[in-house]
């Protein structure tokens, strides 16, 4: 007797295993059944979604206690063989389980049984043939006269873009005409879109930049890594243009990652310009079934270009032909709960398993980018000069030791701000701090307004009058008297962006102040009309944080005065020397991007700290390399291959109980794995739980991720796991 074959269910639980079933009853369909399909089956007491990712003919159980499949949900795999292939090897490499992996990589709209309807396009056509005693009323409404008339001689059907720019005002007649059984709504599938090139708008490459294009067009059809590392201002987005053409003309698809969409609308802007309706975008301000949509199109080839944040990476293409990721370096390409995977890593690996190339771009490489050029699938495509006739700035300190500041500002940055605004240019403040004050203090008892469920001071925000701690979310109305003493002289401490406006305000009445942080940009469009904004080109002053850091182009801006570099200067993170001479050479790039000279000036009190010392005389490329010298001394990434795990609980004791366990059981296996810890994180206490960690070094990526392939079925089985949450992170990018 021949049996049927056992399928192999990976369900969205975490547990490292997939689970086996039997085809449903009276199946007639299974020579069609594939990986990537989605399932219904019977999971203990309820049912659960699942995926097909393997197709046996004997299971390890036996077949009487193998349960049939309920439903199958899809006619065809919405993953391909490679595809599947590839989120396996993701699942794999950050060991986490399949099923969850893979659930991460479809829309939320596809976890359930149900597909979203597909996004039909609508068109109006009237309907034939017309007689005379159907249009004899059509006189005593001309609105309706003139629509019906214009549809007779307009090609048929037409769709709601040719009658928004040919007919104004058609939608009330319009309803008119279908109330008359005259005209008929039909719909249709939506049409793969070509691209729209304005070639007229493109500027001519320099030197640079055309070496930069040959180079990875070259590539296509090919795998390659490329590093564009261009000074700011330099055309990187120009360079991208110029390779995705060259792509869509093979007619394969384009993936453009990029940290934050809602922070760079002058780069979708250019994106549009030159390629019109085949740009689609993803990102965390859309809705399940958008989401879906955009998601679908991509997969079945009706866009061309996908723009979108680091989850974009897990969409499917019909036929991807490049990835391109810009700001490489962004912390937001690495994805901090749940599947702790890196965009930029396995986007690398995506590319070399499609065979085609990947290019990563930045001012200001990661020095992991930067170390993989050591490896002969890298190339180092390199911008030095700025596009046009723009210069690099001039940048210098302020030391503040000895100096009576007029709160937080010194009379040199204050003086440069006049003389700047004089000549109605713009001058960019940046203050990585939103909020009014970091700090509240009572000045008679000392008392500080701390979160009470984390180790860090509650934040004031004066305008909503709340303090807010910024890392559970907690907050409570801003207080009125001490809740120790009852005085009420409670005294900010320090500066954040919303207590620098009211005081820029104070000092240039005159002046157009505009703040862009978090809590200025956090309804829909504020952004774009912020930007709007500064766009006038007016004397204005630009004050924000990071945010204002981010790929923005400002022609006018000449002066740039960051307010406290030194907040940076001293992390505990071994990255943090690193992200602040990015951000610092980052925001320093805003300054003389047009054909006026620009400037900056950073206050500090350490003007010799030799972070800043190299950046200023010798640039961001020196500070890389002396920084990976540093690392390499050290033997820290990316020198050596790195894992955290994390634990966090109601009581500590319960983390060094499972963590000890964990570092016991490491060591029984004779590794050459380095431990570190456990101890506690940066932040002992967050949102009310304890927290604490313990690292992983190794020389060898193969050991540690054997010394993880063994151990882990092992953790999970421990008693002091039943008490703690505990998460692991492959090349963790954080410490805290």
């Amino acid at each position: 007797m021949t049996h049927s074959p056992v399928l192999q269910i990976a369900i969205p639980i975490p547990f490292r295993k997939v689970f086996e079933y039997l085809p449903a009853n009276g199946d007639e369909k299974i020579a069609h059944l594939k990986p990537g399909i989605r399932v219904k089956v019977q999971f203990g007491r309820t049912t659960k979604i699942g995926i097909i990712t393997g197709i046996i003919s004997e299971s390890t159980y036996p077949r009487e206690k193998l349960k049939p499949i309920i439903e199958y949900l899809d006619d065809v795999p919405f993953f391909d063989e490679q595809h599947l292939n590839w989120l396996l090897w993701v699942s794999q490499y950050y060991h986490h389980p399949l099923g969850e992996t893979l659930f991460t990589a479809l829309p939320v709209a596809l976890r359930k049984d149900k597909i979203p309807k597909a996004d039909l396009i609508k068109n109006w056509q009237l309907i034939t043939p017309v007689t005379s005693s159907a249009t004899k009323n059509l006189s005593r409404a001309p609105k309706q006269l003139a629509l019906f008339n214009w549809l007779k001689i307009a090609d048929s059907p037409v769709s709601k873009h040719t009658l928004d720019e040919k007919f104004e005002n058609w939608a009330t007649p319009m309803k008119g005409l279908i109330e008359k059984k005259l005209v008929e709504i039909t719909t249709a599938e939506p049409i793969n879109s070509k691209a729209i090139y304005r070639h007229g708008s493109a500027p001519t490459l320099n030197d640079e930049q055309h070496n930069a294009v040959s180079k990875v067009n070259a590539a296509i059809h090919h795998f390659g890594a490329f590093l564009l590392d261009g000074v700011t201002g330099s055309g990187k987005t120009e360079v991208y243009l110029n390779i995705i053409e060259k792509v869509i003309e093979a007619d394969q698809q384009v993936l453009f990652l990029l940290p934050e969409i809602g922070l760079t609308p002058q780069l979708l802007s250019r994106f549009k310009s030159r390629y019109g309706d085949s740009i689609s975008t993803m990102h965390s301000g859309m809705n399940d079934t958008e989401r879906y949509k955009v998601w679908n199109n991509v997969r079945q080839g009706n866009t061309q270009i996908l723009i979108g944040t680091r989850s974009a990476i897990f969409t499917p293409f019909k036929s991807l032909g490049i990835i391109i990721i810009d700001e490489e370096h962004d912390l937001s390409f690495k994805q901090q709960d749940g599947l702790r995977y890196s965009a930029r890593d396995i986007a690398i690996t995506r590319a070399s398993q499609l065979n085609i190339p990947i290019v990563l771009g930045s001012a200001t490489p990661s020095l992991e980018s930067l170390s993989n050029l050591r490896k002969p699938t890298f190339t180092h495509l390199i911008l030095k000069q700025r596009a046009g006739n723009a210069l690099k700035p001039r940048i210098g300190t302020i030391d503040l030791t000895n100096q009576k500041l007029d709160n937080n500002l010194s009379p040199q940055l204050l003086n440069q701000i006049k003389l700047t605004l004089a000549r109605d240019e713009q001058v960019l403040l940046f203050l990585n701090r939103r909020g009014f004050a970091p700090a509240m203090i009572c000045q008679d008892c000392g008392w500080c307004a701390v979160c009470s469920r984390c180790d860090r001071h509650m934040t004031i925000h004066h305008q909503r009058q709340r303090i807010i701690c910024h890392h559970c979310g907690a907050e409570r109305k801003l207080p009125a008297q001490c809740p120790q003493c009852s005085c009420i002289d409670l005294r900010p401490v320090g500066f954040g962006t919303e207590r620098m406006e009211q005081l820029l305000i104070k000092l240039f009445p005159e002046t157009e102040i505009i703040r862009i942080d978090r809590d200025t940009t956090s309804r829909k469009n504020a952004m774009h009309t912020l930007l709007a904004k500064i766009d006038n080109n007016k004397g204005q002053i630009l004050l924000g944080t990071q945010m204002l850091a981010k790929g923005h182009d400002f022609p006018n801006v000449t002066f740039v005065g960051i307010i406290d570099a030194d907040q940076g200067l001293f992390g505990a993170d071994m990255r943090s020397a690193e992200r602040m001479a990015q951000l610092i050479t980052q925001v320093a790039g805003r300054a003389g991007r047009g054909d006026k000279p620009g400037k900056v000036a950073i206050q500090t009190l350490h003007p010799n700290h030799p972070l800043l010392q190299i950046l200023i005389n010798e640039g961001y490329p020196s500070f890389s390399q002396s920084a990976l010298q540093e690392r390499q001394a050290a033997q820290l990434p990316p020198y050596t291959f790195a894992a955290m795990i994390r634990t966090e609980s109601t009581q500590l004791g319960f983390n060094f109980q499972f963590l000890n366990d964990i570092k016991m059981i490491f060591t029984e296996q004779n590794s050459s794995v380095e431990l570190l810890g456990p101890a506690p994180s940066p932040m002992e206490r967050k949102a009310g739980k304890f927290r604490t960690q313990l690292l992983l070094l190794s020389q060898s990526r193969s050991q540690l991720h054997q010394l993880l392939g063994n151990t882990l079925p092992l953790l999970e089985k421990l008693k002091s796991a039943k008490k703690v949450r505990w998460s692991l992170d492959v090349d963790p990018m954080e410490m805290s």
